[in-house]
């Protein structure tokens, strides 16, 4: 491994500063922040959650996106369209313990207001609650050692612009920064530079790099629509350059601090020490995905969709012919293991017993697994009676 000491480039700077107050909606873009162990500071420190405290994300509710918030000394000032705007005041919070997660891990956050509760209903159309982190957050990953807030792994995320610039070389359609929903974004280098990065210094803080971003459904979303792109871009571009050999797609650089300081856009990059990049094979070449041939011609009735019963281990519920299978597990009230939701990953393959399915082509479902009778729940509708199990 190289190891570069106090080489500042001076071409390389930090552009942005961004944090989400609130886990999936509109970032607030920031001249300076204090960064802590646990990430900045204001960043992520809310969650939406059901009442039993689950988390609850703009992969699954893209309109989250379209909420935007201001940040004041005494607390959040939050707005959606047609809705009248939420004052969350920290001294009004109630501060009840509640148990929730973050994907596998599980610990105590705090309660809100009963408004904000409310307002985030309104919102998504069910019951939610609002929790919050706490100044410290009782969430702690033992991978690497930190307490985290409720960001999905990790404290802190950067991208370059330069690495963008060649997404979009790439892409059918434009990418913005604002969907990869990152802390920092750094000018003046050269197209994933960031994969080099072992340890950096901005202003007063020192990281280091822990992981590349895996990438999911949450990058096609339209932050001014909330609308997904329909050809799933940009991972249908990620997948030609940017794909390990399981279909998973990286974009970014997961950092962790290694002290607590203040950082200011304008401040440079200091590389300390560099690794060496990830592979990932460049195929060049983007394939459309269509759906599973099947051997039949659909009528105009047969287009229109019905309802249908769904079997999932054993738990019946009914369904239509309309909707991707995870979508209206998750509607039943029921679970499947998921990640990406956009059929990359390979997290929610599960096997049909019976019925029939329209499954697109996707990098996590080989024809060996096809032939074993898998089929990816987030990219797989269901066309009739089904049996699956997971």
């Amino acid at each position: 491994m190289d190891v570069i000491v106090n080489q500042v480039n001076t071409n390389s700077n930090l552009t942005q500063i961004n944090v989400f107050p609130v886990k999936s909606v509109t970032g607030v873009s920031l001249p300076s922040a204090q960064v802590e162990k646990q990430g900045l500071q204001c960043d992520r420190r809310f969650m939406v959650a059901t009442l039993d405290g689950a988390m609850i994300t703009a992969r699954t509710h893209p309109n989250m996106v379209k909420v935007k918030a201001i940040i004041e000394p005494d607390g959040l000032i939050l707005c959606y369209p047609g809705l009248l705007d939420l004052h969350l005041i920290f001294d009004n919070f109630e501060m009840k313990d509640v148990n929730t997660t973050v994907w596998s891990d599980s610990f105590s956050a705090y309660s809100t207001t009963q408004e904000a509760n409310q307002w985030f209903s309104a919102i998504l159309g069910l019951k939610t609650q609002l929790l919050y982190s706490g100044k410290q957050s009782n969430r702690v990953r033992e991978k690497i050692r930190t307490n985290v807030s409720f960001a999905d792994g990790y404290p802190l995320l950067v991208i370059s612009e330069a690495s963008l610039v060649e997404l979009n070389k790439r892409s059918t359609g434009h990418q913005t920064m604002a969907q990869f929903r990152t802390n920092l974004v750094v000018s003046g280098t050269e197209a994933f530079i960031e994969d080099s990065w072992k340890r950096i210094r901005i202003g007063e803080v020192e990281f280091e790099t822990v992981k590349p971003c895996q990438r999911c459904i949450l990058t096609t979303i339209n932050p001014n629509t909330a609308q997904y792109h329909p050809n799933k871009e940009p991972l249908k571009t990620f997948s030609t350059f940017r794909a390990d050999d399981s279909g998973k797609v990286y974009f970014g650089q997961n950092l962790i601090a290694k002290n607590e300081g203040t950082i200011n856009v304008g401040d440079a990059i200091e590389v300390l020490e560099t690794k060496e990049k990830e592979y990932y094979a460049d195929s060049g070449t983007i394939t459309t995905s269509k759906p599973a041939a099947s051997g039949t011609v659909k009528t105009e009735n047969e287009d229109k969709p019905k309802e249908i019963t769904i079997s999932l281990n054993g738990n019946l519920f009914t369904g239509n012919t309309d909707d991707p299978l995870l979508q209206q597990v998750e509607a039943a009230g029921l679970s499947i293991n998921n990640s990406c939701r956009a059929g990359l990953c390979g997290a929610c393959r599960v096997t049909l017993e019976s019925g029939d399915v329209e499954q697109e082509d996707s990098p996590a479902l080989n024809q060996r697994l096809k032939d074993a009778g898998m089929i990816l729940a987030c990219c797989s509708i269901p066309k009739s009676d089904i049996e699956v199990v997971d």
